[in-house]
């Protein structure tokens, strides 16, 4: 079962349940950074058993929402500058490829999903509200729109290699709680990426490595840092 954050998807082991609990409490600050992992205390908040929370911390280790430190076991990953640029330049450099192959892969049916979750996504967006069902419900309809962008992408690692640093961007705006104010403006660069797509536009490539950057540069303001160049 691939993560979609924040939907109503029904896994398919404990071990599985235990990833997508631990995981979105990461991603939303639920469980802050630098935070101890430790299976007392997590079998006991989340109601997983010692076995598949072990394998749920690995997995989520090998994905990078977890780090993993000899004798010190499991802890959540601290927010730095350097991790962020990390993925974000990782970003840049991966996404616009999956989006290229997308693109020339893309059939009708391809287009429809980018059509119906660009709408879903302006409909949430135009309700928007000031708590965290609200934003949880965002999340998961801006997740599915940039999953819908390179959908057709036919390389399954590179998409999922996408959605996990798509993850990680996330997180750092739920910290920081970076999730803009200005939605007119965020809806019209959703629709002009969107544009850009559906018309096989290959400036669609540089608009998205434009729109991921715009993330980070938000998110190195709020940190006191300057931003990428």
């Amino acid at each position: 079962m691939k993560y979609i954050f924040g939907m109503d998807i029904v896994p398919a082991t404990a071990v599985e349940a235990a990833t997508r609990k631990l995981r979105d409490d990461i991603v939303a600050g639920v469980l802050e950074p630098d935070a101890r992992l430790r299976l007392r205390d997590l079998t006991t908040r989340l109601g997983f058993g010692a076995t598949p929370l072990r394998e749920a911390l690995s997995r989520l280790a090998a994905e990078g929402f977890v780090t993993f430190e000899g004798q010190k076991g499991f802890s959540v990953p601290p927010v730095t500058r350097v991790h962020l640029l990390d993925i974000t330049r990782s970003r840049q450099f991966v996404e616009p490829e999956a989006l290229r192959q997308a693109m020339a892969e893309g059939s009708a049916a391809w287009e429809d999903e980018i059509v119906a979750s660009l709408s879903l996504l302006k409909r949430e967006t135009e309700r928007h509200r000031a708590d965290e069902p609200w934003l949880d419900a965002y999340e998961a309809k801006h997740h599915r729109f940039h999953r819908a962008l390179i959908a057709a992408c036919p390389l399954a690692s590179l998409r999922g290699f996408c959605d996990d640093l798509y993850m990680q961007t996330t997180r750092y705006r739920r910290l920081m709680k970076s999730v803009t104010p200005d939605w007119p403006r965020m809806a019209a660069a959703h629709q002009a990426l969107a544009d850009r797509v559906l018309a096989r536009d290959d400036a669609a490539m540089q608009a998205l490595r434009d729109h991921i950057g715009t993330t980070a540069t938000r998110v190195l303001d709020m940190l006191g840092q300057m931003p990428p160049p």
